[in-house]
């Protein structure tokens, strides 16, 4: 019989076997079918391992709250310092502002521009309302308005009248 294998024999390694007539096969499940498994889970650290929990937890809090005892007090003067600062900063240009108000006002006194210098020394006196030299000046001014105009009588009523 040799090496060769006919094309008898191959044919039946891969030949289907003969099937019953009127046999009944298994269905395949439809895509409508739903699951019936209903098991639920629950999230819980398991008993040996919830003890190095505590621990880590207790450990970070005693960190953070080391941290913040050696940090908020340097916080807080970093906070006053930049207060501090920052007044400053404010004050200065305050009196900047005032110093050009002034000297514009004074200015337009000279130059007989009584309405321009009631406007400077108004705005300079809301800066610094109780500054002696701005408040003169604006009562200067006002008197030669109030001859002119009756409306700047009332104003100056007003502020000879809180002056005293």
């Amino acid at each position: 019989m040799g090496g060769y294998m006919g094309l008898g024999m191959a044919s039946w390694i891969y030949k289907q076997g003969p099937r019953k007539p009127f046999s009944k096969r298994k269905r395949r499940p439809t895509c409508n079918t739903l699951s019936t498994y209903e098991r639920v889970f629950k999230l819980q650290p398991s008993k040996k391992s919830s003890n190095l929990y505590i621990v880590f937890s207790f450990l970070f809090i005693g960190l953070v709250a080391i941290g913040l005892y050696y940090k908020i007090p340097e916080f807080t003067d970093y906070h006053s310092i930049r207060n501090t600062q920052k007044r400053e900063r404010i004050e200065h240009k305050n009196k900047s502002v005032y110093n050009f108000l002034m000297n514009s006002g004074i200015n337009r006194l000279k130059a007989n521009n009584l309405v321009g210098a009631h406007s400077e020394f108004t705005l300079a006196r809301a800066i610094y309302p109780n500054d002696e030299t701005v408040n003169q000046l604006l009562v200067e001014t006002l008197v030669g308005l109030c001859d002119d105009n009756n409306t700047y009588c009332v104003e100056l009523y007003v502020i000879l009248e809180n002056s005293f």
